[in-house]
């Protein structure tokens, strides 16, 4: 059986639709995930960048003409419309079925649905109630809609593990409410062994991307080299380092995707993986054509 890739246009920020649609179905990818954001139109000035002028990007207000576009480009290409990835915020009922609307007419069977940021501003459980009422309304939209609500594992939310993700999905129908399995944000924040958080998840599993990180000390600090193992001198051992999390390519982080994949294979896992690369070391389509080579190289190895 072969699997099920996609791609997260976020990542993909230089291509049109049109464009982003025949590279990918030339490279052996057969889904899109749509970003969704009404962009600032002063940003079209600018270069291609994932979170400003990406091309690739469905507009929140599309009208049909806009629609229209965006469906014949897949359509056009032979492929299917996965999901339809917005960043409408907890408690935005309104919004977020604008987006449930959005993913209706494109095919989609998915949407990524907002959760509370976590920022030591207002207490865990406080925000725990607001997301459950929240997703309690979400999952009445995707009973309506025929459409699955996703939440993200992410790091400063409070769903940053498997386990935080599954005790507010939990209360839910996995039929309408699952998890999408995000290993690498999970560097940043919210490690857990994948194969138990994988099983603990059980019928929520509901989608994967594909990506990695690492970090790194910060520069211009006293033990910088030291940290990095570039000498071995003495160091005060009671003088703070500080870290940041940078964005790499997917063998190239902490993240051990080909034990991931085995752990995903082990629990039965059929869904989509969707390729997230921020890493920035290769223009798109050389990212896309490395992670197809890549995941089909890891799991003919797993077979």
């Amino acid at each position: 059986m072969s699997m099920k890739l996609s791609v997260f246009t976020v990542a993909t920020p230089e291509h049109t639709p049109e464009e982003l649609c025949t590279l990918a179905a030339k490279v052996g990818i057969r889904g899109l995930e749509w970003r969704c954001a009404d962009m600032d139109p002063a940003l079209v000035d600018e270069e291609p960048s994932f979170w400003g002028n990406n091309r690739a990007t469905l507009p929140l207000s599309a009208n049909e003409e806009e629609l229209a576009r965006f469906d014949n480009a897949v359509r056009e290409a032979g492929l299917e419309t996965v999901a339809v990835t917005p960043y409408v915020q907890c408690g935005d009922l309104e919004g977020t079925e604008t987006v449930y609307r959005l993913a209706k007419r494109l095919g989609a069977d998915r949407v990524r649905v907002g959760v509370p940021a976590y920022n030591r501003t207002r207490p865990y459980g406080e925000l725990y109630d607001e997301a459950s009422l929240f997703l309690t309304q979400v999952e009445e939209l995707s009973r309506t809609y025929g459409i699955k609500a996703l939440v993200e594992t992410h790091h400063n939310t409070i769903v940053p593990s498997a386990s935080l993700a599954h005790r507010l999905v939990s209360a839910h129908n996995p039929e309408y409410v699952g998890v999408l399995y995000d290993p690498g944000n999970m560097v940043i924040e919210g490690y857990e062994n994948y194969r138990m958080g994988l099983e603990l998840l059980g019928p929520y599993l509901a989608h994967v991307h594909i990506k990695n990180a690492g970090w790194i000390p910060d520069a211009n600090q006293p033990n910088t080299e030291i940290a990095r193992g570039i000498s071995k001198k003495e160091r005060d051992i009671m003088q703070p380092l500080t870290w940041s999390s940078t964005w790499l390519p997917v063998a190239s982080g902490i993240v051990p995707w080909k034990q991931v994949l085995a752990d995903l294979k082990a629990v039965g896992y059929e869904g989509w993986y969707g390729v997230e690369d921020f890493s920035g070391s290769y223009a798109s389509e050389d990212m896309l054509k490395n992670y197809v080579n890549q995941i089909n190289q890891w799991m003919e190895e797993l077979a």
